[in-house]
């Protein structure tokens, strides 16, 4: 994965390293514990039923930060909702234009279930 996309993404998702899931799980990401990961719990918030809820969640605890980011592109080279932005390897703008684009559907997708449930 691009190592620009890479750094970016943690510092936007830790606050440069510093959020306290960062410091004491170092989870750059925000991953979500799965499989036999060793866990955090911590508060969060989800959008449930068209309203952000606080809620606790299990975030997947790391021993590194280079153990972080190997799950983190773990998940970017198996995830079929990444397809598209691992078609455009070895191009880094496409790659970000992907990535963006796959948010952005994202977050169309939260904004349009919630104008429906209203």
């Amino acid at each position: 994965m691009p190592a620009m996309v890479t750094v970016a993404q943690a510092a936007l998702e830790s606050n440069w390293g510093m959020s306290r899931l960062s410091l004491e799980a170092h989870n750059y990401f925000g991953i979500k514990a799965h499989g036999k990961h060793e866990r955090i719990r911590m508060c969060t918030h989800e959008c449930e039923a068209g309203k952000t809820v606080e809620v606790k969640a299990e975030f997947a605890k790391y021993g590194s930060l280079e153990e972080c980011i190997e799950c983190r592109d773990g998940i970017l080279l198996r995830g079929a909702v990444y397809a598209r932005a691992r078609e455009t390897r070895g191009d880094e703008e496409a790659f970000i234009r992907e990535m963006a684009s796959f948010l952005l559907r994202a977050m169309l997708g939260v904004v349009k279930g919630m104008v429906e449930k209203s």
